[in-house]
C-alpha cells in the first residue's frame, strides 16, 4: 500500500511541477537526422548544458530542489550524478539525503549497516538483489523533480571507480557475481522504464578491465538493456581518463552518446574533434574536464584545473558541438555547509554566460573546423589542438555563422577564411566573462578571400580569451 501511495505522489508531482516552471522541453530525448546532437520529443534541438553533480542523492529534499532550481536558474539542463555513492570525501556514503541505505541486506544475510570497508568483502558487502524501498522512493521523488524541471540526468546506476579502487562500486560487484550483478541491473533499469529524462552511464573511470571485471560490468549492461519498453534508451561512460566512450575497446560498441573524457593530460580539443569525426556518426560531448575550483585555486586535486575553467567548456563545445557538462570540486561531493558556498563563482557564472550564448545561435548547424567537409576556418594564428593556445572554430555549412574561441594563451591576431560564409558579414567580439558583444567596425568584411581578426586586449575579468562570432545575412 505505501508503494502504491508513492507512486500516486510521484505522479501528481509529474502533473503538477511543470506548472511552476518555464521549461520548455519534452522528455525523451532522441538523436537528430544527421546523429550529431539530441533532441527533444518534440524534435526541439536540446543542446547538453551540465553539471557535474555526483552526490546530490545525498542531500535532503529542501537541499536538493534548491540545488536543482539554482542548476535551472544558471542556464543549464542536464546533471551527472550517481545513483549510489561510495566515494569517501563524499556526503554520508551511501545514504540519501533522509538517511536511508540503497540495500538491505549483506551477502551474508544479515543486515547491512551501509558499512563500505569490510573484514571479508564476500560475506559482508551489500547484496544488490536487497534493495531498501525507501531509498529507492527518494530517488524517484528527486528524479520526478528533475523531470519536471526540464532536466536531463546522466546517471550511474553503480560507479565503478578509478582502476575500481574505494571511489566506486567494482570490489561489491565483484562480490555479488554476474547473477546478482545482472539482476541488479535489470531490477533498476524495469523501476525506472518509464522514467523519460535518464541517460544511463557506464564504467566510470576504468579504462581496462581485468577478466572478472570486465564479466561483472557486461553483467550489469546487460541487466540494463534487459527490460523492454524502456522510455530512456540511451547510453554513455566514463572511460579511462584521455579517451572517448565510444572508443573505449570492452564496451564502446554499448554507447548512444559519445562522452569526451579526460583529466586533463590529453587535450579536450583533440578528444573532441575526433568524438565528433567519428564514423559511424553519434552525438558527442564534454563530459569530463578539469573542474572549476579543482586546481590550485581550489582543492589542489587536480594541477590541471587552472583557472579560467571556462576555456576548457569552450574547447569542449565547439569541436564536439552536442555539449558539455562541467563540474566544482567543492560542490559534487555535496559536504554539509561546504557546497552552498560555490554555487555562483566566476566559472559557473561563465558556464551561465555560455549556455546562453549557445541557444541564441544555431549552435545544431555547427560543423568544427577541418571536418565533415568543412574547410579550414582559421587559416593563420589558429595552432594545432594539442596546443593550450588552440582556436577552437565551427562553421554552418550554409555560410551564416561562424565561432571561433582564443584563448587566454593565445597571442596576436587570427586569420579566418571567408569563403566559408555568405556575404552581406557582420562580425563582432563576445566577452565570454560579461556576455556582451563588441561590433567589429572599420575595414568592410566580405566573403572574399580571407580576413584578419585582432582581439581586444583584455575582457571583462581581465584575461585575454575572446569569442569571435561572424554572422552572414541569408540574401
Amino acid at each position: 500500500m505505501k508503494t502504491t501511495i508513492h507512486l500516486l505522489y510521484v505522479t501528481l508531482l509529474l502533473v503538477m511541477l511543470p506548472l511552476f516552471t518555464t521549461s520548455q522541453v519534452v522528455f525523451p530525448v532522441k538523436i537528430s537526422a544527421n546523429k550529431h546532437f539530441l533532441i527533444d520529443d518534440r524534435d526541439n534541438p536540446f543542446p547538453i548544458l551540465g553539471r557535474t553533480s555526483w552526490c546530490v542523492i545525498a542531500l535532503p529534499e529542501s537541499d536538493y530542489t534548491s540545488y536543482i532550481d539554482n542548476t535551472v536558474k544558471h542556464g543549464f539542463d542536464a546533471i551527472e550524478m550517481s545513483v549510489i555513492c561510495h566515494w569517501p570525501q563524499s556526503n554520508y556514503p551511501p545514504h540519501n539525503g533522509r538517511g536511508d541505505l540503497p540495500f538491505l541486506k549483506r551477502l551474508n544475510g544479515t543486515v547491512w549497516n551501509g558499512a563500505l570497508v569490510y573484514g571479508d568483502m564476500k560475506s559482508e558487502a551489500p547484496d544488490l538483489t536487497t534493495p531498501n524501498e525507501k531509498y529507492w522512493e527518494y530517488v524517484d521523488t528527486f528524479l520526478a523533480y528533475c523531470e519536471a524541471k526540464g532536466i536531463l540526468v546522466f546517471i550511474f546506476p553503480a560507479y565503478l571507480g578509478y582502476s575500481g579502487t574505494k571511489e566506486g562500486w567494482m570490489k561489491e560487484l565483484l562480490a555479488n557475481d554476474s547473477e546478482k550483478t545482472m539482476a541488479y541491473g535489470k531490477w533498476v533499469a524495469n523501476r525506472y522504464k518509464n522514467q523519460k529524462n535518464l541517460v544511463w552511464m557506464l564504467i566510470g573511470d576504468m579504462g581496462k578491465f581485468t577478466p572478472e571485471e570486465k564479466n561483472v560490468e557486461a553483467a550489469l549492461i546487460k541487466g540494463l538493456k534487459s527490460v523492454p519498453g524502456q522510455r530512456s534508451t540511451h547510453y554513455s561512460a566514463e572511460p579511462g581518463g584521455g579517451s572517448n566512450s565510444a572508443d573505449q575497446p570492452d564496451f564502446g560498441d554499448q554507447m548512444t552518446l559519445n562522452g569526451v573524457y579526460t583529466w586533463g593530460t590529453v587535450p579536450i580539443a583533440t578528444l573532441g574533434r575526433k568524438a565528433f569525426s567519428r564514423k559511424p556518426e553519434m552525438p558527442a560531448f564534454l563530459l569530463e574536464e578539469p573542474y572549476d575550483e579543482e586546481g590550485p585555486d581550489g582543492n589542489k586535486f587536480n594541477p590541471h584545473a587552472t583557472q579560467p575553467v571556462r576555456r576548457f567548456q569552450w574547447w569542449g563545445w565547439l569541436t564536439s558541438i552536442g555539449g558539455y557538462i562541467a563540474g566544482n570540486g567543492y560542490i559534487w561531493p555535496f559536504i554539509d555547509n561546504w557546497w552552498e558556498s560555490h554555487l555562483n563563482t566566476q566559472a559557473t557564472l561563465d558556464n551561465e554566460r555560455l549556455n546562453a550564448f549557445i541557444k541564441s545561435i544555431r549552435w545544431f548547424d555547427l560543423v568544427p573546423s577541418g571536418i565533415n567537409g568543412m574547410k579550414t576556418l582559421v587559416t593563420i594564428g589558429g595552432s594545432a589542438d594539442t596546443k593550450n593556445d588552440f582556436v577552437a572554430a565551427s562553421a554552418t555549412a550554409d555560410g551564416s555563422l561562424l565561432v571561433a574561441y582564443l584563448p587566454p594563451e593565445h597571442k596576436g591576431t587570427v586569420t579566418v577564411d571567408m569563403t566559408v560564409l555568405k556575404n552581406k558579414i557582420t562580425a563582432s567580439w563576445f566577452d565570454p566573462t560579461k556576455g556582451t558583444e563588441i561590433p567589429i567596425t572599420g575595414t568592410p568584411i566580405t566573403n572574399k578571400g580571407t580576413h584578419q581578426f585582432t582581439p581586444p586586449i583584455k575582457n571583462g575579468s581581465g584575461e585575454r580569451d575572446w569569442v569571435l562570432k561572424i554572422v552572414a545575412a541569408d540574401k
